[in-house]
């Protein structure tokens, strides 16, 4: 079969398995998987810089927004021209793809698909907060750096609406609340480490792509990203168990107490952990 979206998506919360997957799909010879791409900033910032320009808006509406549609998509071609020319799709990852749906939509002229890994809100806290605690020497200043020198405030950065965790959720639960959820190709991150094979293979049929078989026994890093980039010790964030694809480990219950774990999960993310759980085998 054959897929109708030239590039793919990926977004999804972090600490969920993304970099796996990216690794995962990298097997297959006919997906070019990136590390996490700046592509979605250099899009906005030159839709932007386009609407600032007097020149342009001095121009035939109809004619300037047909250019710059044009070239807005152009930019996603020339940035994956060696890939499409070879016949690949490429995967473009950026967890904020999802806030720029319609945007994507706009230039497409689809319903662009974003494959989407899931975790359990507090899951994804404890994991931050272990990386966390071996990367104290790379911190870097951020807004609201005071709340970083406790266990909680580091998890409220996370959890802000610009944050880091909190901007996927926000995407999720747009996605929820317009009931579009055949734009997600939802990956739960239990799933694929318990069910690798049958995870994948849901994921190619919901692409319409043909499946391919992953040898999920010796997985290899072939995707580097470096961590003190984001302000992390080096292999902590985007470095992947080679080998095996493990079942997950319990949750570690010294990170929180329970009182916090019972606010995220049944207060304040209630209905993203009831929406995990629905969409989760495990």
């Amino acid at each position: 079969m054959k897929n109708n979206q030239e590039i793919l998506f990926m977004a999804g919360f972090p600490r969920a398995g993304s970099t796996l997957l990216m690794n995962i799909l990298a097997q297959n010879p006919k997906f070019h998987a990136t590390a996490t791409s700046g592509l979605v900033s250099n899009i906005i910032q030159t839709r932007d810089n386009w609407t600032k320009n007097e020149n342009h808006l001095s121009n035939d509406e109809e004619y300037i927004y047909r250019k710059m549609k044009t070239m807005l998509r152009g930019m996603f071609y020339g940035y994956h021209y060696d890939e499409l020319k070879n016949n690949q799709i490429p995967i473009n990852k950026n967890r904020f793809w999802i806030s720029q749906i319609d945007l994507l939509d706009e230039i497409f002229d689809t319903r662009v698909k974003i494959i989407y890994p899931i975790r359990n809100v507090i899951d994804c806290l404890i994991s931050f907060e272990k990386m966390w605690k071996i990367s104290i020497i790379n911190k870097r200043p951020i807004k609201n750096g005071i709340k970083e020198l406790t266990t909680i405030g580091r998890a409220e950065n996370l959890l802000a609406d610009e944050g880091v965790l909190g901007t996927p959720i926000l995407g999720l639960r747009e996605i929820i609340y317009r009931k579009e959820l055949d734009r997600l190709i939802l990956v739960p991150f239990n799933d694929l480490l318990k069910f690798p094979e049958a995870s994948l293979k849901k994921l190619y049929s919901q692409l319409n792509i043909e499946n391919f078989e992953h040898d999920v026994n010796h997985i290899q890093q072939s995707i580097v990203e470096y961590d003190m980039y984001h302000g992390y010790a080096p292999n902590t964030l985007h470095k992947i168990k080679e080998g095996k694809i493990l079942s997950p480990n319990p949750r570690d219950l010294t990170i929180y107490d329970e009182k916090f774990i019972k606010f995220i999960e049944n207060d304040k993310y209630k209905d993203i952990t009831n929406f995990i759980k629905a969409n989760t085998i495990l």
